[in-house]
């Protein structure tokens, strides 16, 4: 009796064993299934994205083996290297990249977008607001010269002409040259500097030959009387400028341009002319950080005879935000009068300028009307 009774007992221990087995079975699978169920639905809809997650899995490794979050901007220099691609499309990709790109990166970006079109006053800059906290200093002030080009332009197209004309006085043509000369002496080799270099050299070269092109037919903007002659009220202002930024290259070529001017009588003859074709060169960016470097080292100097060295500075940096007036009248007063006290120089040559430049560029001005 005791055997049966044992017997059955192992069997009843053998069935509940196998039925807690199977219960455990049915629950790890029941598990399974449910996070397999859920892990592809979205944790607050209940949406399925399975497709989405395949289809994001499969991106996200073409984007790590060889997309941009790799380094590979390979689909940006196709876009550089399309003539026909439109500069927006350019800006709103390093608007989606710049975030996550390295600095070099960063760089061979506004590079590329600078160099993209001959004409640079083509490209809304405003479309890159979102990315200024990731630009290089350099990008954010040309950006900022560009937003003053785009309000006053130094260029515009004549329809009556068919060809890009002369917008401003003599005075605001040397400023705007000016300023541009100043970030390349601030910045003469960032991804900004080549597009700057071209802004420099044609603003630059108007003020002085006035987009004279005797091949072309083209007349003299500030030109006198005849065709053949230029105003001789423009010598007074190039010699303001000259006497405002002295050390700058653009003062120089100027003081040289007025020499030229008055051993040719104001004439425009042949020496004229290559003066002119020779003024490629003389804005060479090349001449501009030359010039720089000496004007560093004289203003140093200067700042430890006269022991104004904050005052230096701060006209500096002033100028680099567009002061540029402000920065030709410290170095003047510095450079040229050590033995006397910086801000009284300061005051009367700064006065003086004011005082006669507009003047000046009324008489300009009305001449080229007529």
């Amino acid at each position: 009796m005791k055997k049966i009774i044992l017997k059955k007992g192992s069997t009843v221990q053998k069935a509940i064993l196998a039925a807690v087995c199977f219960a455990c079975a049915l629950s790890v699978s029941a598990c399974g299934k449910r996070d397999n169920r859920n892990e592809n639905k979205d944790p607050i809809t209940g949406a399925d994205q399975s497709q989405t997650n395949e289809s994001n899995s499969s991106e996200g490794g073409n984007e790590t083996g060889s997309g941009a979050a790799n380094g590979d901007y390979s689909e940006f220099d196709a876009m550089i290297g399309d003539e026909n691609t439109d500069p927006n499309s350019i800006m709103d990709y390093i608007n989606t990249n710049i975030a996550g790109a390295a600095v070099s990166d960063v760089r061979n970006f506004f590079s590329g977008l600078l160099n993209f079109r001959d004409d640079i006053r083509d490209i809304d800059f405003t479309r890159l607001e979102d990315s200024r906290q990731y630009m290089p200093e350099d990008m954010i002030a040309f950006m900022e010269l560009m937003r003053l080009e785009k309000s006053t332009p130094s260029m515009i197209m004549s329809d009556k002409e068919n060809r890009k004309t002369i917008n401003m006085t003599l005075s605001e043509m040397l400023e705007r040259a000016r300023l541009f000369e100043q970030h390349l002496e601030k910045f003469p080799n960032e991804a900004s500097s080549a597009a700057a270099a071209r802004m420099y050299e044609e603003i630059a070269t108007n003020a002085i030959s006035g987009g004279y092109n005797k091949a072309e037919g083209v007349e003299h903007y500030y030109k006198g009387d005849t065709n053949d002659t230029i105003n001789k009220d423009a010598l007074e202002y190039y010699q303001k400028f000259v006497d405002a930024h002295p050390d700058s290259n653009l003062a120089k070529v100027v003081k040289e341009y007025i020499n030229v001017l008055q051993t040719n009588d104001f004439k425009l003859n042949d020496n004229m002319e290559t003066f002119y074709r020779g003024l490629h060169g003389r804005f060479d960016v090349k001449n501009v950080t030359n010039s720089n470097n000496t004007n560093a080292g004289q203003i140093e100097n200067n700042n430890t005879t006269s022991g104004n060295t904050g005052t230096v500075n701060g006209g500096i940096n002033n100028t680099t935000e567009g002061n540029a007036t402000e920065n030709g009248t410290l170095q003047n007063g510095t450079l040229e009068n050590q033995n006397t006290e910086n801000s009284s120089v300061e005051g009367s040559t700064n006065n003086t300028a004011k005082n006669n430049g507009g003047a000046v560029d009324t008489v300009i001005q009305g001449t080229v009307n007529k």
